[in-house]
């Protein structure tokens, strides 16, 4: 080989050298990018349980800051400011038209606030009731807490957005969020009010659950919660309605949703400061919080499982004509499986911080992890459902589509030989006129034009004209 093709040789090798070597070993610092760029994503996504750790840590280590009559003086600045700021937050969130456009479905809002506010928190009564009976080693405030919080309405946000995901029915969602809050001022202090006595007598006798009896005062409730509840709710409604575009571009750019998280953070900070400073965690075992956390994980997904039951109604397709009536569409069940089973925090520990405002400061605390616990679990087992529902979604839609298709081909007559108007054609001597619409696109117009000359002139086309394939 000449010299010129020996450095070509060599600076080619070379140059596949360096770029193996470039892909083998990538320059230092990337995995540390990506190690970065991870931890931010998570922190994006899952700041709000984070908020949450670090909330209890703080309320544990310095429980003097938030509690009732602390520094902060949280009885005010957190359980009426923070409140009211969250509520008007939503009612600032909650689209007046897309509420206005859903209103009408009245049977669908029926079945959702139904399983929601009556058939979950009876059958929790029902479970709670039964395991007094039976004596289970569990703590009783815990277990009365877990009824309070089967009685709450659903969460405002986070099952639309968990709705939206899945590809479910978001103005559904979005309706009923609002349904099922301006309901639970009224019901779930009612359903308390019933459920409390008889879960006290049910009590054993060695435990003394009776830092959560007393009467509730409904007249002292619905004033507290209208206040901090309704009329901002009201309000940010009003607000929303007048100045819709403004409204939405402040909410993007004041992250609103996120002020509304970081104000339940600071409400669930003075719950658990109030429990700290008075103790009432010291009865309360790591074996009691396993127990609350399994019974919660098992409630949503049985309720989640009877929300999908009731709305989707499963039965051989298509089934009779009453079922289909009553069946509602995947989209349709996904936004009543999301709606139907999650409880609130943000109306949830404020009903409790009113219900049990003259008792024990720290009994709130107790009454309130269970409802805290299932918010947990209710966003990690829902996002976990996201992806499953969003494919059974699709999947329906799949078979609608090849469903229309089908019926569209049957819809298609066939033509008999023994019908000369089938297609509204005419019969020469030996030849059929076929429409241009059932031949290919270069050859419907040739034979047209072929078909008319023959009709005119008398002259029939050569039978290696494209019309003879089509006899």
């Amino acid at each position: 080989m000449s010299p010129p093709s020996l450095k070509r040789e060599h600076s080619i090798a070379n140059t596949t050298y360096s770029e193996k070597s470039a892909t083998l070993t990538p320059p230092k610092g990337t995995w540390i990018q990506k190690i970065k760029s991870l931890i931010l994503t998570l922190l994006s996504k899952y700041w709000f349980l984070l908020g949450l750790a670090i909330a209890i840590i703080l309320a544990w280590q310095f429980p003097n800051v938030a509690k009732k009559g602390g520094y902060l003086r949280a009885e005010w600045t957190i359980k009426w400011g923070a409140v009211i700021v969250i509520f008007f937050i939503s009612g600032l969130s909650l689209r007046t038209k897309i509420l206005a456009q859903t209103v009408l479905r009245i049977r669908l809002h029926l079945l959702i606030q139904i399983i929601n506010l009556m058939i979950i928190p009876g059958v929790v009564f029902g479970l709670i009731l039964l395991f007094f009976k039976m004596h289970m080693p569990l703590n009783s405030l815990l277990l009365v807490g877990v009824v309070i919080a089967a009685s709450t309405p659903t969460t405002v946000s986070s099952n639309v957005v968990m709705t939206k995901n899945a590809d479910g029915n978001e103005a559904s969602a979005l309706m009923n969020a609002a349904i099922g809050n301006v309901l639970g001022i009224f019901v779930s202090p009612a359903l308390v009010s019933v459920f409390q006595g008889p879960l006290i007598d049910a009590t054993p006798e060695d435990e003394t659950p009776q830092q959560a009896g007393g009467k509730v005062d409904f007249v002292s409730v619905l004033q507290q919660l209208g206040l901090t509840v309704l009329v901002p709710l009201v309000v940010g409604q009003i607000i929303q309605w007048l100045f819709t575009e403004k409204v939405a571009k402040i909410k993007v750019k004041c992250r609103l949703s996120d002020v509304s998280s970081f104000c339940l953070l600071t409400l669930v900070w003075s719950v658990f400061s109030d429990a700290v400073a008075s103790g009432s965690f010291g009865s309360v075992a790591v074996v009691d919080i396993v127990a609350v956390t399994i019974i919660n994980a098992g409630l949503y997904i049985s309720f989640s499982l009877l929300c999908w039951f009731l709305a989707y109604i499963p039965f051989p397709f298509p089934g009779p004509r009453w079922i289909q009536r009553l069946r509602y569409s995947r989209p349709d069940t996904v936004a009543i499986m999301y709606c139907g089973a999650t409880k609130t925090v943000a109306m949830g520990v404020p009903l409790i911080n009113v219900l049990y405002q003259h008792g024990d400061p720290g009994t709130i605390g107790v009454l309130s992890t269970p409802l805290l616990l299932y918010h947990v679990e209710q966003l990690i087992l829902g996002n976990i459902e996201v992806e499953i529902l969003k494919k059974w979604v699709h999947r329906g839609q799949q078979d609608d589509i090849e469903q229309q298709q089908q019926q569209e081909e049957i819809a298609i007559p066939a033509p008999h030989d023994d019908d000369p108007t089938e297609y509204g054609t005419e019969y020469g001597s030996d030849t059929t006129h076929v429409p241009s619409t059932l031949l290919p696109s270069h050859l419907g117009q040739s034979t047209l034009i072929q078909s008319n000359i023959a009709n005119h002139s008398g002259f029939m086309p050569s039978p290696f004209s494209p019309t003879h394939h089509y006899r």
